[in-house]
């Protein structure tokens, strides 16, 4: 009994060979049958432990039987029609198998849902509001529970209130995709709060539906936390009306006070004071944002190899965002031969040298001068270099 057990287990494997297109597609990469066995051995001492639904998991998406096993009570199939359906549906809307294995691994029991019913409804919707299959994809795998959700109640709620403040299908996919609980939030939890009380403070809508379509997350969190967060700010003296006062809030609501402290004694290393990285951070918020490592970094470059004053880079904290070996490093590059070869007389200003658009910089750095073919053969070297 036992070798006719195994027996039909191993022909059960090299069948799996044979699955049609869709089965085979998604059937996992390693030997069916081996894997069959090892779920067998591992629930012969209790067999109520094995379900279709496991063996389904395990042959199709590489569950591990403990995983499958735990899975696997929270799916109602017993045959492989509706899960399949699932599957189908998915591709059909443009979902790589890839995108489908990352939220069936994610989600197994989407595996249970009835595809005319609890899925296709939503994924009309979202194929109807411009969504390709990745926007699908990122949605779903950012939050599976959304399929769980009221489509008239919650979701189409949400995607048109967003569609009224960003004016733009586009805009709110995006919005959406790099944040999907936006969806399906209630709007009179989170979102309309926080957008109320932006505009209390008197920030225009143009930049609340900016910070909406860039940072949605900083518009899902308690609207006591975010009023406190947009008090701050506006005490540091940044102005509401400006647009790097909501980028301010953005940043203050990611960063947690250990992570503000830490950038804090960074900046301080380097001769500023509190007041000078508040400055700053008025000035150009995301200077809280760059890394610990890409500040010190960058400040070292420019400090001890650009000679410049800490208090120029307080005055001009931009200077932070470039990256040092795409920007800096090869332009500073040329702007070091230029003067070797006493092509410049003085050092070129750091906010032109570093900022300028790249055809205005080899307008004005490279092109300009008879050792072009030398100056440009030495900025894309220096590129290549980093970019590798």
């Amino acid at each position: 009994m036992f070798y006719f057990l195994c027996k039909s287990l191993l022909q059960h494997g090299r069948h799996a060979a044979t699955l049609s297109p869709t089965r085979k597609l998604f059937s996992f990469q390693h030997s069916p049958s081996i894997i069959t066995l090892r779920f067998f051995f591992s629930t012969l001492e209790n067999p109520n432990k094995q379900s279709f639904a496991a063996s389904y998991l395990i042959n199709k998406f590489g569950f591990s039987p403990e995983s499958a096993l735990s899975a696997s009570k929270h799916l109602c199939f017993k045959t492989s029609d509706n899960p399949d359906s699932v599957i189908h549906m998915f591709q059909h809307y443009g979902l790589s198998q890839d995108q489908i294995f990352k939220l069936v691994k994610k989600y197994p029991r989407v595996l249970s849902y009835k595809p005319e019913k609890t899925l296709l409804p939503k994924l009309k919707f979202f194929h109807s509001k411009g969504m390709s299959g990745n926007d699908i994809a990122h949605i779903l795998c950012g939050c599976p529970c959304i399929l769980n959700r009221s489509l008239e109640n919650q979701i189409i709620l949400n995607f048109n209130f967003l569609g009224n403040l960003l004016q733009s299908n586009e805009k709110t996919i995006a919005a959406a995709t790099r944040y999907s609980p936006i969806l399906y939030h209630k709007i009179d939890t989170y979102l309309k709060p926080c957008i109320d009380i932006l505009e209390e403070y008197g920030v225009p809508k143009r930049h609340i539906a900016t910070l909406v379509h860039r940072s949605p997350r900083s518009v899902m969190i308690s609207p006591d936390h975010l009023r406190s967060i947009a008090e701050t700010v506006r005490e540091m003296g940044c102005d509401p009306l400006k647009p790097h006062f909501a980028t301010a809030v953005m940043v203050m609501g990611t960063l947690n006070k250990s992570g503000w402290e830490r950038r804090l004694g960074v900046y301080k290393s380097w001769g500023w004071s509190e007041e000078d990285v508040v400055a700053a951070f008025i000035k150009e918020p995301w200077c809280m944002m760059t890394f610990d490592d890409k500040i010190m970094a960058v400040m070292d470059f420019l400090v001890n190899k650009m000679d410049c004053e800490p208090s120029f880079i307080v005055k001009n904290p931009y200077l932070l965002k470039p990256g040092l070996k795409t920007t800096f490093i090869p332009r500073a590059s040329v702007a070091q031969f230029l003067l070797s070869k006493q092509l410049i007389k003085r050092k070129p200003n750091l906010v032109t040298l570093f900022f300028c658009s790249e055809k205005m910089f080899l307008k004005k750095f490279v092109n300009c001068f008879d050792e072009a073919p030398q100056l440009l053969k030495l900025y894309n070297k220096r590129n290549q270099i980093f970019q590798k």
